[in-house]
């Protein structure tokens, strides 16, 4: 899970950052180079509540805490078993609103912060490891615990790729984007260094591995690194293809699905629905070397 996220507060802010007190609606969404289908069908809504939070003054940082409040709290509705599985879906795609509209909100008042990036992605992972263990409560007996913490692996892992593949094409092709250092920290600077240091030491690990992985798989196929290769190949290789057959696999669309898991009463399915989403990941990073292989000898 890469920072703030898929479907968070990040990536960056652009440059360009509408006056203090002001509200630029059309600032809210996270330029991204494809976004959720899902995220696409609430943007209406979201714009429409970005004014007015904007106008209150309130802190994009505490919507980011009570979204992450209510994913907790539909985890130990999950938990505590079916006749809470509704109020438990309900909640989650309250999160999902919530988590979509404090980014927004930042961006349109100029408000984004490092604290905001890093909080929001960590305290995602919270809540989704806490889901995946209420989920390992109503699974297949001792198989339940394990099956649960592949999926959180893995559910992480398609979360960071996404994030990584996004940022190597939006970085080849000189996007604009405000680097952290010019951005506020947005809290007192213990607090900041507390979350920051969870998210390097958990997350930003996965990262750069997953980074290094898919250059050395780049290397591997077009014999040569990435640092000397021809501007064009690199675009073949990082294009729309390797981040938009990923993009909706979001963490929206993922509450979503456990949503409707909950409402069905299958709560574990979405156990499997995660692990098939790894086995999608791989076939379609499989399909993405076979179109870059082809792409090269196209060229030859």
């Amino acid at each position: 899970m890469g920072l703030s996220g898929p479907g968070g507060s990040g990536p960056a802010a652009p440059r360009n950052r509408p006056p203090t007190g002001a509200i630029d609606v059309s600032a809210a969404a996270k330029p991204r180079p494809r976004s959720e289908v899902l995220l696409r069908a609430l943007r209406p809504l979201t714009d429409a509540l970005v004014v007015p939070l904007g106008r209150t003054g309130m802190d994009p940082q505490a919507i980011v805490l009570t979204h992450a409040s209510l994913g907790m709290l539909a985890a130990l509705l999950v938990a505590a078993g079916p006749s809470s599985w509704l109020w438990a879906a309900l909640l989650l795609q309250c999160k999902t609103l919530l988590d979509n509209l404090d980014g927004g909100v930042a961006r349109a008042t100029g408000r984004v912060t490092r604290m905001g990036r890093y909080l929001d992605t960590v305290l995602d992972m919270l809540v989704n490891l806490l889901l995946f263990a209420a989920l390992a409560l109503h699974g297949p007996g001792l198989w339940a615990w394990p099956l649960a913490a592949l999926a959180a692996l893995v559910l992480t892992l398609v979360l960071s790729l996404d994030f990584v593949l996004e940022g190597r094409y939006t970085a080849l092709r000189g996007r604009d984007v405000t680097p952290d250092d010019d951005l506020p920290i947005g809290a007192p600077l213990p607090l900041y260094r507390l979350v920051r240091g969870i998210y390097q030491l958990v997350l930003a690990p996965q990262d750069r591995a997953l980074t290094r992985l898919d250059a050395r798989l780049f290397r591997r196929l077009a014999g040569v690194s990435e640092a000397r290769a021809a501007l064009d190949v690199r675009l073949a290789w990082s294009d729309l293809f390797s981040t938009g057959t990923l993009v909706n696999l979001g963490l929206s669309t993922q509450l979503l699905v456990l949503g409707l898991c909950l409402v069905l009463g299958v709560p574990f399915a979405y156990v499997y629905f995660v692990l098939a989403s790894g086995l999608y990941v791989l076939l379609v990073q499989g399909l993405r070397a076979w179109r870059f292989r082809r792409y090269l000898g196209a060229g030859a």
